[in-house]
């Protein structure tokens, strides 16, 4: 699986009030991704943008089930935020980058009804729109890194010093200002309960992030796996040495929640991850479990290498989808692998 180099990078035509500056983008094109993303975002006939919230655009992906694509404000992967519209309340899964009303948009969605608001984890382009809820559902071993990052100025890095945006094309002054809220760590297996019999499960999926979780939506037959089972990449590599629960942002740990999961498939008919195409079958966290079993096995049997900002990475063929990829401290829970 190749990636586009970065001088040809193509956008998508779309309506929304922000423009990407693809001139400064940092994430090379996945072409599988771009090709599905292409269609959907042209073509896609549920597609709308709402005068609320004019930055993304929301998809009716299932009856009750809406997808907002959200761009991202700092040159790598667009992101989805999914809402699950309940018969007495509703779950939003994620908040992208806090650029845009996002809130009003929720209730432009399902009106007055209740609606819990979780992440799948707490990186920026999941996370940073938590600021305009009042509450927010994480796993318990993902709360540290979300007050970590409760501050005024999470998004000063987004500008230059002449206070543009350096990847995106975007004011301050669209970005809803800044509120701190009550985070709600809960254990695995965690239900939200939406009413009328329609539960949602929270699933621990580690890897990606030290408290990265997945979302199983028991009525649509749908999970919500976050950046553990994207079409493109996977990157394993959350939990830097000597903070909290390090040991849980390894290969190890994603292989031994994927295999609890994937025993459950007989649970769920598709998977909608965060970014890329959305309504994957199942059998891509096959490849996934695949693909960690192979690293654990022999880390030094990767397919590609490359540097970057943190260092030296390995990518690791996942089956007709992308690369997952490691270093040596993302392999083993209890110790550093050798790599050759």
């Amino acid at each position: 699986m190749a990636f586009a180099p970065l001088e040809v990078q193509r956008g998508v035509n779309s309506l929304v009030k922000g423009r990407k500056k693809t001139e400064n983008w940092r994430e090379a094109e996945n072409p599988v991704r771009y090709s599905y993303m292409k269609l959907l975002r042209e073509r896609d006939e549920t597609r709308r943008i709402y005068d609320v919230d004019p930055f993304v655009e929301v998809y009716t992906l299932r009856p009750g089930i809406y997808g907002i694509y959200a761009e991202s404000l700092d040159g790598m992967g667009d992101s989805w935020i999914f809402l699950i519209d309940g018969p007495e309340k509703a779950l939003l899964i994620d908040t992208a980058w806090g650029l845009g009303d996002l809130k009003g948009l929720v209730k432009e969605l399902i009106g007055e009804k209740p609606c819990f608001v979780a992440n799948t984890h707490s990186h920026q382009d999941h996370a940073y729109g938590n600021y305009q809820f009042d509450r927010v559902y994480c796993h318990e071993y993902e709360v540290w890194k979300l007050e970590a990052a409760m501050n005024p100025h999470v998004w000063d890095k987004l500008f230059d010093e002449k206070g543009e945006g350096i990847w995106y094309d975007f004011r301050r002054e669209d970005l809803i200002p800044y509120k701190p809220y009550e985070i709600v760590g809960v254990p695995d297996g965690y239900t939200f309960d939406l009413g009328g019999g329609h539960e949602v499960e929270l699933k621990f999926l580690p890897g990606h992030s030290t408290g990265h979780c997945g979302f199983l939506d028991k009525k649509n037959r749908i999970f919500f796996p976050g950046d553990d089972c994207c079409v493109g990449a996977i990157g394993v590599g959350g939990g830097a040495p000597g903070t909290p629960y390090a040991a849980y942002g390894t290969v190890e740990a994603l292989y031994q929640e994927l295999k609890k999961i994937t025993a459950r498939v007989g649970e769920f008919d598709a998977l909608f991850p965060s970014h890329g195409p959305v309504e994957t079958g199942p059998v891509m966290l096959f490849s996934a479990l695949e693909a960690c079993e192979a690293v654990l096995k022999d880390p030094s049997a990767y397919d590609m290498k490359q540097d970057s900002p943190r260092g030296v990475r390995y990518g690791k063929m996942i089956f007709e989808s992308g690369y997952l990829f490691y270093n040596s401290r993302s392999v083993y829970m209890d110790r550093e692998a050798e790599i050759r």
